[in-house]
């Protein structure tokens, strides 16, 4: 069973291992590379214009995250964040939110504490045990590769959100 997801207006995602598939490619000059997947930016895109924010907050410091956070509309970036509770408390003071309104996608053990207090958690299949033992929803798709749409939709769907932003694409469209 779902909780209601009506009063979400706020979306925390960590980046490694949800955003990505947790591999980082670091070649012989040091610059790194992440892979993201387009259909989750989609997902984000949508999201956002039906109003929702959306904060990525990341254990550690790669340009591929602002620059790929900065393609999808994101609002804030949080990096190096090894405390993953004061980056919530950060979050809510900026935002003005509470936890009742916040959602929390995450993959590993430093997730767990700010998805134990937030309205609703969630976390890719590929998600370590405990994170899984924990969260309200576990995504069937693996981290990287569809997790953030598959949560998205849903939390659209729980705010009645979803057929609205459909149409966009289905409008004039006989089927």
């Amino acid at each position: 069973m779902i909780k209601d997801l009506k009063n979400i207006k706020l979306i925390v995602i960590d980046v490694d291992g949800v955003l990505t598939n947790g591999s980082i490619i670091i070649d012989e000059e040091g610059k790194e590379q992440k892979f993201f997947d387009v259909k989750d930016g989609h997902l984000i895109h949508l999201a956002v214009d039906a109003g929702l924010k959306i904060v990525w907050v990341s254990g550690r410091y790669s340009k591929a995250t602002d620059r790929r956070a900065w393609a999808t509309g994101i609002h804030f970036v949080l990096q190096n964040q090894r405390d993953k509770i004061k980056s919530l408390n950060i979050i809510k003071e900026k935002f003005k939110v509470s936890e009742a309104e916040i959602a929390y996608i995450g993959d590993d053990l430093i997730d767990i504490p700010p998805m134990l207090v937030c309205a609703f958690s969630a976390a890719p299949c590929d998600a370590a045990e405990e994170v899984r033992e924990r969260v309200d929803y576990i995504s069937s798709y693996d981290g990287g590769k569809g997790a953030v749409r598959d949560i998205l939709k849903l939390i659209l769907k729980g705010k009645g959100l979803w057929e609205k932003l459909l149409q966009r694409y289905t409008c004039g469209v006989s089927e």
